[in-house]
């Protein structure tokens, strides 16, 4: 277990002022039995490891177009990098290129500025000699939100409504559009407003 120290930890995500941070790394190992065996073959063992990191930051974040593959070529990728300063453990960092993978908003307070999440994750190359995906496809990515939240929606989309109130205090409503999105970031950050929004992007590793 290490500290990490957040003053002193580097961050790069567009101009962005990062709140919050998380990062990971998972071999994804597949193990293969046979019969009459106990233990799985080391030459049948795989991995198709994937690298993770998550930001939470002050809107308005940067721009990312979430269309769908329409070709044998990568998804479009976002530059984000972390370097920990830990205490008790060494820690790479982590820096390049990121497949985002969910994004959302959120404004509750009309005053404060909204904040936006970032998750993305990457493929790396695996032990076994397991090589990298020849493409990672992305295909349509869907989500909700309101007109303020930073997405941009392609085509018709259908609506929805929230609301609340309590006995004795205010409450507040809210239009909801839902669809099929071509865009996210920049959410709002405009006084006296209030919003929320997510979004989620499927991909397809492909190993040709």
């Amino acid at each position: 277990m290490a500290i990490v120290i957040g003053a002193a930890t580097q961050v790069s995500f567009g101009n962005a002022c990062v709140v919050s941070a998380n990062w990971g790394a998972n071999p994804n190992v597949q193990r293969l039995y046979c019969i009459g065996e106990w233990a799985p073959r080391e030459s049948m063992t795989f991995e198709k490891p994937v690298e993770t990191i998550s930001f939470t930051i002050y809107s308005p974040g940067p721009s990312y177009d979430v269309s769908p593959t329409e070709s044998c070529t990568d998804a479009n990728t976002i530059s984000a990098s972390i370097s920990p300063a830990a205490c008790g453990g060494n820690f790479d960092s982590l820096s390049g290129n990121w497949f985002v993978t969910s994004y959302s908003f959120t404004k509750d307070d009309p005053l404060m500025p909204g904040q936006e999440s970032w998750s993305m994750q990457r493929w790396v190359q695996g032990g076994n000699n397991t090589p990298l995906p020849s493409y990672v496809l992305r295909g349509i990515s869907e989500g909700q939100g309101t007109d303020n939240a930073g997405i941009t929606f392609v085509g018709s989309t259908t609506s929805s409504f929230t609301g609340n109130v309590s006995a004795g205090g205010l409450g507040k409503a809210e239009s909801i559009e839902m669809g099929v999105v071509s865009n996210v970031g920049g959410g709002t950050t405009q006084q006296g407003e209030t919003g929320q929004g997510s979004v989620s992007m499927p991909y397809t590793p492909m190993w040709l």
